[in-house]
């Protein structure tokens, strides 16, 4: 699962442009099947059933006749019953429109008409009606779903950039409607096209299900995330309730197909959701309107101001076309351009366009201006060299002759390639100052950043340079820098425009969030919207109200090193685009230096105990006999190699008389300094407790009564203390869990060991 993730992200841009692009042809296809394929043959009336006779047949009586219609040119009134349509009987009105759509534009059908008792056949001019309501959503859902696509194209790894892309997504599976049967002939629909039928439909489905629910959704997250959002039920539900929906609708359309409900069914079901549809759209413009009430500034209140505008009159043109128009005319087939307003609602994703692109909203127009105005600025240098080159070569091949005219223009094409890659990057660096005099400026202060961080020694140098830097030179109000600590938390160790300076965070979910990331994209950041998802809620809201928009991390050899926090730019935007790539740039140096410096310090420090360790090793060596006792009748030697430089490994030899020698040897548990500290107190005490009336068992008895109440219970002693008595040729020894003493006499070894468990134990 985890492989298959990557591998989407690795190809998303690739699957976003192919799936994209597949939309937006399906989109064009709508557009085509509303005004050519998908419309209805109009002949200026209605023909209403009624009910005649005993039983209770049904006839088809005219109505609402245009006069000077089609069918009134004909000789038909209201009144009159219809009986055929090119010698087929009329028992369904379905059917019937079916028959008539059959003729062109501008054929004649055959009408069999009863007027007055009398029967009489009269041909009806065919007009052709264009459903103006599925046009216009098929428009719409083109510009949607290409204003989509430009937007999650400028930042695919985007939480709201996302979401916008969705709704273009639903706005062309809801105008799949103009592949429907008009009249609601689902179970001929079917019959006709099979499978496709049913593929349409279900997508069709999909499409006015999640829709209202999208919508809603992406208001609640745009500009901003209102905090019921963030809530893991609703988040859920999003996507849970449509899906019940649509498995309602998809399955009462099934049912439909094979004939066990009636097309009426339809109807019925989906007349409901059209007012629940309306219901989402009212709820969407007051999500947004409260969204345009939080917003401070004036800059951030006009383009959303423009959006609620353009949603308003998007309502108001569909309340006028499906209530309003059905008022002031009297039918559709009558009075079609009372209802062709309805084409103004595809105006509102034109809008939404201007002010995602004029005011810079989801990081779209910065791409946008850099495409166009980095793509004609090369295209136009590319244009001039060409033209200087062929009006060059020309010159030169008139005096060298025609046959080295394919040399000369290999020998211009090479001076151009290399004229044109030196300068390339001088030209954008000119055009940057130019028209982005602050990302210029932005690029210049970070080059210096980099330039001197690589020469400044000292964590402590390295952070202030970082802080004089961004606070400073790049006017940033908001500022942090987190660093990792010894516990291995990310910390806060300086900041500008923060109340919250006791800031830690973990890193486990920020580097897992950074490796997907990195799939897509080699210049991550966390953005404010990913706060939640990278960190804890408690820890996320603490820096959004602390204005933190975007965190750069600081990264060295793959290893997080800490985080860069910034709030707004000094122009009231956030970073994004070359911003960001700037920004990486600069804390991967200064992750660099930092790491240099942590590494320069720990080495110092080493150094340092090296020799405090080499000093403690010769003292430690100091305290061991420096002379072996003269004893006659002894031969006695002793070395102590330790495993480190110092260590808890101890002997001495004390001498109590001319003929009485005082033996040790033992050991503390454990190596390095701390057992050499504990080993130098035993030897004090052992110096202290060795006289000439006492015993080694006196001498180790008081010993262990006195370390006991001073030694860490985690640490413990082994010793064997042995006393060598000349007088009588004898020694006495007494064994602290030390190892067993070997005696060697006479070619005989015995070992003295004791039985049982060592007491204290």
């Amino acid at each position: 699962m985890r492989s298959l993730k990557s591998l989407l992200l690795k190809y998303r841009s690739n699957i976003i442009v192919t799936l994209s692009l597949f939309l937006i042809g399906v989109a064009l296809i709508n557009i085509y099947f509303a005004l050519e394929v998908n419309v209805r043959s109009n002949d200026e009336c209605i023909w209403n059933p009624e009910k005649v006779g005993k039983d209770s047949s049904e006839v088809f009586v005219f109505t609402f006749v245009k006069v000077d219609g089609v069918t009134w040119n004909a000789g038909i009134r209201d009144g009159d019953q219809l009986l055929e349509i090119d010698g087929k009987r009329i028992y369904d009105e379905f059917q019937a429109q079916n028959i008539l759509n059959s003729f062109a534009s501008g054929e004649y059908a055959d009408y069999k008409v009863m007027h007055d008792g009398k029967i009489f056949t009269t041909k009806v001019y065919v007009k052709k009606l264009i459903e103006f309501g599925s046009f216009a959503g098929a428009l719409s859902a083109l510009f949607w779903m290409i204003i989509a696509f430009i937007v999650l194209t400028a930042k695919p790894d985007g939480r709201v950039q996302r979401l916008f892309y969705f709704l273009g997504v639903f706005a062309v599976l809801t105008s799949l409607n103009s592949h429907l049967p008009i009249y609601g002939d689902y179970r001929g629909y079917y019959n006709d096209f099979g499978i496709l039928a049913i593929v349409i439909t279900v997508f069709w489905i999909f499409g006015i299900s999640y829709a209202p629910f999208f919508m809603n959704y992406f208001f609640w997250n745009f500009p901003d995330t209102f905090k019921f959002a963030r809530i893991s039920w609703v988040r859920k539900s999003v996507f849970i309730a449509p899906a019940f929906v649509s498995l309602i609708f998809i399955t009462v359309m099934m049912l439909v197909f094979s004939a066990v409900l009636t097309n009426e069914v339809i109807f019925y079901a989906i007349r409901p959701w059209r007012y629940v549809i309306m219901s989402a759209n009212v709820t969407a413009w007051v999500a947004l309107f409260i969204q345009y009430r939080r917003l401070k500034s004036k800059e951030e209140k006009k383009p959303i101001l423009l959006m609620l505008i353009a949603l308003a009159f998007g309502g108001i043109v569909t309340i006028y076309s499906s209530q309003i128009a059905q008022i002031i005319s009297d039918t559709i087939f009558n009075s079609p351009e009372y209802y062709t307003p309805i084409i103004l609602v595809a105006i509102v994703p034109l809008v939404f366009a201007y002010a995602i692109f004029k005011y810079q909203l989801m990081d779209v127009s910065v791409v946008i201006r850099n495409t166009i105005v980095y793509g004609s600025a090369t295209v136009t240098v590319a244009a001039i060299y060409f033209f200087v080159i062929y009006v060059a070569g020309q010159s030169i091949s008139s005096f060298l002759g025609v046959e080295n005219q394919g040399i000369v223009a290999g020998v211009f094409f090479i001076i151009f390639a290399l004229v044109f890659q030196s300068t390339k990057n001088k030209f954008q660096d000119f055009l940057t100052k130019r028209f982005y005099p602050e990302q210029f400026a932005h690029q210049q202060v970070l080059m210096d950043l980099s330039n001197e961080l690589a020469i400044v020694a000292g964590l402590d140098n390295i952070l202030q340079l970082m802080k004089k830097t961004f606070v400073d030179a790049l006017k940033i109000k908001t500022f942090g820098i987190l660093v990792r600590d010894k516990e291995g938390n990310l910390s806060l160790v300086d900041s500008v425009g923060m109340t919250n300076t006791d800031c830690k965070i973990v890193e486990s979910r920020i580097t897992s969030f950074l490796k997907e990331k990195m799939l897509t994209t080699k210049h991550p950041a966390i953005e404010q919207v990913d706060f939640k998802t990278v960190l804890p809620d408690e820890k996320a809201d603490n820096l959004i109200n602390e204005g933190i928009h975007t965190i750069i991390p600081m990264m060295a050899k793959g290893k997080l090193v800490g985080l860069l926090l910034f709030g707004l730019k000094h122009s009231g935007s956030r970073f994004a685009g070359k911003d960001l790539e700037l920004l990486w740039a600069a804390a991967n140096q200064a992750a660099i230096s930092i790491e240099n410096a942590r590494l320069y310090k720990s080495e110092v420090e080493k150094q340092k105990i090296e020799r405090d360790l080499d000093l403690a090793r010769k003292i430690q060596q100091g305290l061991l006999p420096q002379c072996i006792p003269n004893m006659q009748g002894l031969d006695i030697c002793g070395e102590m190699i330790p495993a480190m430089q110092v260590g808890g490994d101890y002997y001495d030899l004390i001498p109590v008389s001319d003929s009485r020698l005082f033996v040790i040897v033992g050991d503390v548990s454990g190596k390095g300094l701390s057992a050499s500290l504990y080993m130098t107190k035993l030897q004090t005490m052992i110096k202290l407790s060795c006289t000439d009336n006492r015993s080694p068992k006196d001498v180790l008895v008081e010993i262990n009564r006195r370390m006991y109440e001073e030694l860490d219970r985690s640490w413990f002693v082994t010793i064997t203390l042995a006393l060598f008595d000349m007088r009588d040729n004898s020694l006495k020894f007494c064994r602290a869990g030390h190892m067993p003493v070997v005696v060697a006499t006479n070619g005989t070894v015995q070992s003295y060991r004791t039985d049982g468990m060592g007491v204290g134990m």
